[in-house]
């Protein structure tokens, strides 16, 4: 069961709980990070899911947009105060089975949730401390929410992640020429079935010449040059006497 409940209304920070989700689901994992969306499958009974998964997880979060507060139904009632309101009854089920629910305002525009303004079951969400998802520190924001979670949830640890690729390293197919510059030590290079081994300098394995430059100002011009060069690296320097 996902340990992480991501809470939302539908029509307000949609993008915002999709952006979260894949952020938390990357770094520990798809399974362990619900939202109804991603999570529920085709047939499912969603009510039973829903009832179920917010009050198995262990941490919940409450997202929170500019129309979160004054949702209404179609009489014109706030949706919060509809005992029927899944958005409610996800919170009230993580408050009950003892999670940790942490509010997530969208956007740094959004002000923290005011207790007179909240049903009286909802109240309780004023005294908590919440945390800003904004779209221009995306991942800065998405780190901190990751960070908290892990230190929050028992046992809810960062995923291993692919160990990266050496910098200026070359992978992959190659169907033209293949050029490896600077220097090379002690490496092996495959092409076309013939191997360079403990190569100690510049290698070449494509065709035409090997160029090789060292020290300054050095200028290398291959085909026509109708306009001259001209080049200044400064001060000259002064020759010693040897």
């Amino acid at each position: 069961m996902p340990e992480i409940f991501v809470n939302y209304r539908t029509g307000d920070c949609e993008e915002t709980a999709v952006a979260i989700e894949q952020g938390l689901s990357t770094r520990f994992g798809s399974e362990r990070i619900f939202r109804a969306s991603k999570s529920i499958r085709p047939g499912e009974n969603y009510q039973t899911r829903l009832a179920t998964a917010s009050a198995a997880a262990r941490a919940l979060l409450v997202l929170i947009g500019p129309g979160w507060l004054d949702a209404r139904d179609e009489n014109g009632n706030p949706k919060l105060a509809d005992e029927n309101d899944w958005t409610r009854k996800e919170i009230l089920n993580a408050r009950e089975s003892g999670a940790r629910i942490i509010p997530i305002l969208c956007g740094r525009k959004t002000d923290r949730l005011s207790a007179a303004k909240l049903p009286a079951e909802l109240r309780f969400l004023a005294d908590l401390q919440s945390i800003v998802y904004d779209t221009g520190s995306a991942e800065a924001d998405m780190d901190k929410i990751a960070a908290h979670l892990a230190e929050l949830v028992p046992g809810l640890d960062f995923r291993k992640t692919p160990r990266s690729r050496a910098e200026n390293s070359i992978t992959g197919t190659n169907s033209g020429n293949a050029v490896q510059t600077q220097e090379m030590n002690n490496g092996t290079i495959t092409f076309n079935s013939t191997e360079f081994h403990g190569s100690t300098g510049p290698v070449s394995t494509g065709s035409g010449n090997l160029n090789i430059f060292h020290g300054d100002g050095t200028n290398y011009v291959q085909g026509d040059n109708l306009g001259g060069i001209h080049q200044n690296f400064g001060a000259k320097r002064k020759r010693k006497d040897r």
